[in-house]
């Protein structure tokens, strides 16, 4: 109840307007675990969760049941990224999916505010702590490109092409295609999304098949850094679009036809309660729950140091796909 007197007496003396509700994430038990730009895995073989994190060198989170308890086991890349560049030891944003008997984890190295980055493959048969081979760079931006390699994510379409969307800032989200080995970029990056409405950036896409669309997710706004006393307007701080299209390749438009590349997007998940600034988001199938799994991270705004990212977490939620767009749903 307090957090969201606090919320709402934040929304009016900032003069914003509640017009939309959304769903608190799941409760979830375990000790405190940093959760940033998540990748959310069952295991194929016994169903075991396991989540991946930006920092700890990709850090690896388990648990035998979705609400936990969740404990922190390792990392993907314990000795660094082979890929020869700063950040490598920092590894950001890593996308994990189940492809050709293996698991393929895509991440990113780099510095803040940097184009001078790397998206790397690491591949494991388990996703195990200690089973995880490193493949190196995949493809790489530099100072000057309209795209900067960060924020990885695979989709592979039913036509079998792998293809890799990733970008922040600069011009937004982009995609190139993959050789079959899942790791050779056989095509020039193609813009697919763009906001010019300054400051919403865009960056962590991720794109997701239902039925017959393929709906592209981002997050877009301030993504962290926050001061509780100097907060960024409200709605300038991250949430959660989306777009979809009948190719994985796009074009993608949102629910009222605007393309993606014109600054279109459905909002999809914003601030509420004691949820800030969401995003870093996807989806997977959970066989356990028969159902869509929406995960991503926010901001606590009770914490030992309200609104900061320092208590990043983990936040779950059903999607409700009834209207032909996702509208998520407390689990």
């Amino acid at each position: 109840m307090r957090v969201e007197l606090l919320s709402l007496v934040f929304a009016a003396l900032c003069g914003l307007v509640v017009s939309q509700t959304f769903p608190d994430p799941l409760n979830i038990t375990g000790p405190f675990f940093f959760v940033h730009d998540p990748s959310l895995v069952q295991r194929q073989t016994d169903g075991k969760y396991f989540l991946f994190t930006t920092h700890d060198k990709a850090g690896i989170i388990t648990a035998d049941n979705l609400a936990g308890p969740w404990t922190e086991v390792g990392s993907i890349l314990p000795n660094n990224s082979s890929i020869p560049l700063p950040g490598r030891d920092d590894i950001w944003a890593p996308d994990v999916s189940y492809h050709n008997g293996q698991y393929y984890a895509y991440y990113s190295v780099s510095t803040f505010g940097s184009q001078d980055s790397g998206i790397g493959l690491a591949t494991s048969y388990t996703m195990e702590p200690g089973s995880w081979f490193d493949h190196g760079l995949v493809i790489n931006s530099t100072t000057g490109d309209n795209y900067n390699c960060i924020d990885p994510n695979l989709i592979v379409g039913l036509d079998g092409v792998p293809r890799l969307s990733f970008g922040s800032f600069w011009a937004d989200i982009f995609q190139v295609e993959l050789a079959y080995n899942f790791q050779n970029v056989t095509s020039v990056p193609e813009q697919i999304s763009f906001n010019s409405t300054a400051p919403q950036a865009e960056e962590g896409s991720f794109v997701y098949k239902h039925g017959e669309y393929y709906y592209l997710f981002l997050s877009e706004g301030t993504c962290c850094g926050f001061n509780a006393s100097n907060l960024p307007p409200p709605g300038d701080e991250y949430k959660v679009y989306v777009g979809r299209s009948i190719s994985p390749a796009g074009p993608f438009v949102d629910a009222k036809g605007t393309p993606m590349t014109e600054t279109g997007g459905t909002l999809v998940l914003a601030s509420h309660g004691n949820v800030y600034a969401p995003g870093g988001q996807g989806l997977y199938y959970d066989t356990t729950w028969e159902r869509d799994i929406f995960y991503y991270h926010y901001i606590p705004v009770e914490s030992p140091d309200p609104y900061s990212d320092t208590w990043a977490s983990l936040g779950l939620n059903g999607v409700d796909w009834s209207s032909g767009w996702p509208v998520l749903t407390s689990l």
